[in-house]
């Protein structure tokens, strides 16, 4: 894409504007190509046990409360309530690596939401784990697309991802990150009604010391 744009650009003389328009999509599908490269490089590290994480007890609750303040922005922009239900779980993780899950599920329930949506962040223990839950009222995913939402590449709207640079790759590499702390991801879906991704992980236990 790259190439034909320059080689369109310079085939003739060309106004200023029209050579900025060239100049902006080029560094658009540059910024695209740069971030699948690091998702890629990401996962690749992951596959191969190299990716660092500096893990120490956190509460999933006040990790759960920080991002979403971070992205309540967006939630407000698009004209979306949200809820929020946090109760306290202690788990041994990367802080920034679950902030990094995170964002990616609040970014797509903001993204897939219809207008006036809701979207839902809850957490704390279950059955033993700790657990967060991230919920919207949009577009849901259909049951021949739910089981496939993690593989790499997989996009449940392809026309609408590709306008918008995704790459297919955020819930595999959320899976990743999970499955590295000993947890695990799911997602059910209602089309129309709602979808919920689920994360649970081993809960922090304290190693009472020997008298």
């Amino acid at each position: 894409m790259l190439i034909s744009e320059t080689q369109t650009a310079l085939s003739r003389p060309r106004s200023p504007e029209e050579y900025r328009e060239t100049v902006e999509t080029c560094l658009d599908a540059a910024q695209q190509m740069r971030r699948l490269t690091e998702s890629l490089l990401q996962l690749a590290r992951f596959d191969a046990g190299q990716e660092l994480m500096h893990r120490e007890p956190v509460d999933l609750a006040d990790v759960a409360r920080e991002n979403v303040k971070r992205i309540q922005p967006l939630i407000q922009n698009q004209s979306l309530s949200l809820r929020t239900e946090f109760s306290s779980s202690v788990v041994s993780a990367d802080p920034e690596r679950l902030g990094q899950i995170l964002i990616n599920l609040l970014a797509n329930a903001i993204q897939y939401n219809r207008p006036g949506g809701e979207i839902r962040v809850t957490s704390g223990l279950q059955d033993g784990f700790a657990v967060i839950q991230i919920s919207d009222t949009g577009l849901g995913i259909a049951a021949e697309d739910l089981v496939h939402v993690f593989e790499r590449f997989y996009r449940v709207d392809k026309s609408r991802a590709r306008l918008a640079g995704r790459s297919g790759l955020g819930l595999s590499i959320s899976k990743a990150i999970v499955e590295a702390h000993g947890g695990t991801i799911t997602a059910a879906s209602e089309p129309g009604v709602e979808t919920t991704f689920t994360l649970r992980f081993p809960v922090f236990q304290i190693e009472e010391s020997e008298e």
